[in-house]
């Protein structure tokens, strides 16, 4: 039987700016790299939007299959989409999502797929999926779970999940955009410029930009839409969202990263955040949450440093030890850009096409 290119369907909404359409995008691109042939699926979007001129917007330079369809409309669950597609969908090299809601959908159609994960506690646990998931994972519907951390994959496997079709694939970065950013100068500790790119919220550690901003020990330029209000003022700068290609530009505008993610952020337990792996390839020293998924990237005082999320204090403290410190803020500045290589969307892909079978 002739085999029909890899189906990818998405719930992701092309006129959003969001992480989870940024990983999409950059891994469809990442497959095609890998000679993987691939269409995308996504929900409509407006017919004023030029998707060429998007897919540049996000940083993609290659020419990619995605087509909308109204049957993906997120009350759905994809259903109609399914009933109507059934047939390619089974005809196809695979079918790859990162929707629990869609796989479960394909599941009772008793479509075989490919199942990324990106949310243990929340979504898996919180929403009731992951008896469901497990099941189907066993039954074979689900041929291979790709869990973005070791957390979320220890929840699927104490569940019952079969440990021999787990993948953990933590995501990625587009390494070639920080081929031409400078070295970190550590004789701008001094006075550091600390830049932070993506939704500004609480529980992504606005309170702790905001203490740091009135400390004056750092100048804080936030970039991105705001969920939580703040105000520019003194030390803090609000800049509002910025595509995803002047991502780049910014880190390199940036002395130190801080990444102070809290433990009440809905994903806080299976994190695996594109913006710490684009500060690693940026080369620029890091100060990040000390939660359990982080730790499965980054090494404290080796590639990082890592902080108590809510401890305000302490932030300040890892931002005067650098200060005081330049030799560490260099090596681990340098060993960041170093280990960043392991995280590359080439290399993603890559491992994800060879387990499920498609190169």
């Amino acid at each position: 039987m002739t085999r029909l290119p890899v189906v990818y369907l998405g719930r992701s909404r092309l006129q959003r700016n969001r992480a989870n359409l940024i990983q999409t995008l950059q891994m469809m691109e990442a497959f095609r790299q890998a000679g993987v042939d691939a269409t995308l699926y996504l929900p409509p979007w407006p017919g004023s939007l030029d998707l060429e001129s998007r897919l540049r917007d996000f940083g993609v330079e290659s020419s990619l299959d995605i087509r909308s369809s109204w049957l993906l409309n997120r009350r759905w669950n994809a259903r109609p989409f399914v009933r109507l597609y059934g047939r390619r969908l089974r005809k196809a090299l695979g079918v790859y999502t990162r929707s629990v809601q869609i796989s479960a959908t394909l599941a009772a159609a008793g479509i075989p797929h490919q199942l990324e994960i990106h949310e243990a506690e929340r979504e898996l646990i919180g929403k009731g999926y992951l008896a469901g998931i497990v099941k189907h994972h066993r039954q074979g519907l689900i041929g291979w779970l790709v869990p973005i951390s070791h957390a979320a994959a220890d929840v699927l496997i104490r569940a019952g999940a079969v440990a021999e079709r787990v993948l953990v694939s933590p995501s990625g970065t587009k390494l070639s955009a920080f081929d031409q950013i400078p070295a970190f100068d550590p004789d701008r500790l001094s006075a550091p410029r600390i830049v932070y790119l993506g939704r500004l919220s609480r529980d992504r550690g606005l309170d702790v930009f905001q203490e740091i901003a009135a400390t004056e020990i750092a100048d804080v330029t936030l970039v991105g839409e705001q969920e939580d209000t703040v105000q520019a003022s003194g030390k803090l700068h609000v800049v509002p969202f910025v595509p995803h290609r002047d991502v780049p530009t910014w880190w390199e505008r940036s002395d130190l990263v801080l990444l102070p993610y809290q433990r009440s952020l809905p994903h806080a337990d299976s994190i695996s955040p594109i913006k710490l792996f684009e500060a690693m390839a940026a080369g620029r020293p890091i100060i990040v949450s000390d939660l359990p998924a982080i730790r499965e990237i980054v090494d404290h005082e080796k590639t990082a440093l890592l902080v108590e999320p809510a401890d305000t204090g302490g932030w300040i403290a890892a931002i005067r030890r650098l200060q005081n410190d330049p030799q560490l803020a260099c090596r681990l500045a340098q060993a960041a850009k170093q280990k960043a290589r392991e995280y590359s969307w080439e290399k993603r892909a890559e491992r994800i096409a060879k387990a499920c079978g498609w190169i």
